[in-house]
């Protein structure tokens, strides 16, 4: 089962910025025992995504959360439901108001990608800062590999029941992908020490693919505005959003 909890955050003077994803994890983190937030960071793929997004037409922000397996989502959901407030180092932010989503099983997503339009031109819009990692080196342009890959390893993390291991049907998709028209922004993003090389903006994606294949990438496709993409979505990059 996957969760997703949309909160609106009060309204500020300006922008929080993706930079804020980072201390509401933190936050989200200090709600559970040590030993609770321990096991998690134990795990090779971390079972949350989330992010900061900014509405530019209302001015809002929104805190996107996305809980990726029973156990995040028996642990967080509680506290994102009945928190009011987030109580940060730096100043308390309140919470204006929530929606939650729940999607029960993997067959949800493949039911949504069959109520897509036909089409074969698929919008990413990258809401949040969003990289890549590739022999130690941080990529900040959305290889079509690098995105699939990050979508099925984790797809994979959460339908282990329904699990895309089959080297060959990958490639096969892969080469059937291309990305035909982009504009994209390169920045620098904070999170703890660091500052990462990364990118936001839209990207458009064509496929040339068989039905059968065509049918697995819509389902990574609506997939992905849970999953997040590329590095540290856990502590508010790679947030998506989509549009065919």
């Amino acid at each position: 089962m996957i969760a997703q909890v949309t909160v609106q955050l009060e309204k500020s003077e300006t922008p929080y910025g993706a930079s804020l994803g980072y201390p509401l994890y933190a936050w989200m983190l200090s709600m559970v025992s040590c030993e609770d937030g321990e096991r998690l960071h134990e795990q090779g793929i971390h079972p949350i995504s989330q992010h900061i997004r900014h509405d530019f037409k209302t001015q809002e922000d929104w805190w996107i959360v996305n809980l990726l397996n029973d156990e995040a989502i028996a642990l967080f959901l509680p506290i994102l439901e009945r928190a009011q407030e987030a109580a940060l180092h730096h100043k308390t932010i309140r919470f204006v108001q929530k929606k939650t989503e729940q999607i029960g099983s993997a067959q949800a997503f493949i039911e949504r990608a069959r109520l897509l339009p036909d089409t074969n031109r698929y919008e990413f819009q990258f809401s949040a800062p969003t990289s890549f990692k590739q022999d130690g080196r941080y990529v900040i342009f959305p290889q079509e590999s690098l995105l699939l890959q990050s979508l099925v390893s984790r797809w994979n993390l959460c339908f282990p029941e329904i699990e895309l291991d089959d080297p060959e049907a990958m490639q096969a998709i892969l080469r059937g992908l291309r990305i035909t028209d982009y504009k994209l922004q390169t920045l620098r993003h904070p999170v703890k020490q660091a500052r990462i090389p990364s990118f936001i903006g839209k990207l458009i994606l064509e496929t040339r693919l068989p039905a059968p294949l065509a049918e697995v990438f819509k389902t990574l496709y609506c997939f992905s505005p849970y999953s997040g993409v590329g590095i540290k979505t856990t502590l508010g990059m790679g947030g998506v959003q989509i549009r065919p």
